[in-house]
């Protein structure tokens, strides 16, 4: 039996009243690449044990959260932004939607989930869900043209490519975005576990993910997985750089989609709308950002104030919800403060990974945590230079869970150190 829900047994009232919040989120954590509706519920009963196990037992003492000023400071942001929202009730909606459930989900692994063993817990729960999303995805793909599926698509531009996958998130660049964070997850696992029968159901996952990512065809999100290799070369193992040797020769014997997408990153077609589209939203938002530096349009305010500085959108009647970049959209919507704290909290995360890393003495599952989360802002820092996957609620819950058993394992790591350094001491 997992020895977490064998504690559930065993334990007090007031334990098992912070267990059901586990569970809750363990739940959250499953749906939330799989089902938005389920993923709600499940996060809404976490937040409602959280304070009848608060209102009851107790929160005890606050911990040191790594990086809290940032984050706390990019909310405060996001929200004075809304002074200047065109639909100032609407954005407070979308924002409740969004931030507000990214730093619960946040503070609720913080504050709620103890020790290695519930870390993995929620790691694994992530890892079953990529699974099922990958089984419906290989699924949803083999049957698309069938179905008359096929969406997202230029014909016109890419005449060999018929199909891409997005499975349960609806978009082959949020899949991807997905797949990229649990790709460096699995990748991590595999290199740090100390089981061998665990690896090879990590490297089984790690190929499913990979099979995925190709079928999605999106671009940056190739780009992303190479910065991953690079990354996992210089962390782990430098011949894993050898991998870009078989590029020159798929490129040179394969002529298919895959090909044609990924050579299309350093060619220009007019026919390929997707770049000159991009770099139209680019010069919108860097105006918008020109215009209202210091509070920023207001959060979520993009697709209603994009029309006004595009007047073929504007005729055309079209929403773009976001700049399709991750950094000129914040800037643009939170001003220059909001940005400020985004980029603390958001590089933070990767330079506190990288600082883990370079310490002895970790356990297989710390360091691979650590792992996991400079590659996931590495990942999303590459992808959020063409697009803006962060915008989707389950891309960026996704983000703020793995910063969360991050922030949770390092609260742990510096109480064990003041612990030993008392110990020496005496």
């Amino acid at each position: 039996m997992n020895p977490v829900m064998n504690q559930y047994k065993m334990s007090s009232p007031a334990e098992r009243a912070r267990l059901r919040v586990v569970y809750a989120l363990l739940g959250t954590v499953f749906f939330m690449p799989v089902n938005l509706i389920a993923m709600e519920i499940c996060l809404a009963l976490a937040v409602v044990f959280a304070a009848f196990c608060g209102w009851k037992y107790g929160f005890g003492p606050a911990p040191s959260i790594p990086l809290l000023v940032p984050a706390a400071g990019f909310c405060f942001a996001a929200l004075l932004s809304l002074v200047g929202s065109p639909h100032g009730l609407m954005g407070f909606a979308f924002y409740c939607f969004t931030i507000v459930q990214y730093a619960l989900l946040y503070m609720l692994v913080i504050f709620f989930v103890r020790g290695q063993a519930e870390r993995h817990l929620l790691l694994t729960g992530l890892f079953v869900s990529a699974a099922v999303v990958c089984l419906y995805g290989l699924y949803q793909y083999a049957h698309m043209l069938t179905l008359g599926e096929a969406a997202w698509v230029d014909n016109s531009a890419f005449p060999l490519l018929q199909r891409r996958m997005y499975s349960t998130l609806y978009n082959p660049n949020l899949l991807s975005a997905f797949l990229l964070m649990v790709m460096g997850a699995a990748a991590s696992m595999t290199i740090c576990t100390g089981h061998r029968a665990h690896r090879w159901l990590y490297v089984g996952l790690f190929a499913a993910l990979s099979l995925c990512l190709i079928l999605t065809y999106s671009r940056g999100a190739w780009l992303s997985a190479a910065a991953l290799v690079l990354f996992f070369g210089f962390v782990w193992d430098k011949r894993l750089w050898a991998l870009f040797l078989l590029v020159p020769p798929v490129l040179l014997f394969y002529r298919g989609g895959v090909t044609n997408r990924l050579m299309s990153i350093f060619s220009y077609s007019e026919a390929d709308t997707s770049v000159s589209m991009r770099l139209d939203m680019w010069n919108g938002a860097l105006e918008m950002l020109g215009d209202h530096p210091v509070l920023g349009i207001g959060w979520g305010a993009f697709k209603y104030m994009y029309p006004v500085y595009n007047e073929f959108i504007q005729q055309a009647g079209i929403t773009i919800y976001h700049a399709h970049n991750m950094f000129f959209n914040i800037a643009a919507e939170t001003g220059l403060a909001g940005f400020f704290f985004f980029l603390w909290f958001f590089l933070g995360c990767g330079w506190y990974g990288l600082k883990v890393l370079r310490r002895g003495g970790l356990s297989h599952f710390d360091r691979a945590a650590a792992m996991t989360m400079s590659a996931a802002v590495i990942s999303q820092a590459v992808c959020g230079l063409g697009d803006y996957d962060l915008f989707s609620t389950q891309i960026s819950l996704t983000f703020w869970l793995l910063c969360g058993i991050f922030s949770n394992m390092f609260i742990d790591i510096q109480k064990n150190k003041k612990k030993s350094l008392r110990n020496n001491s005496q």
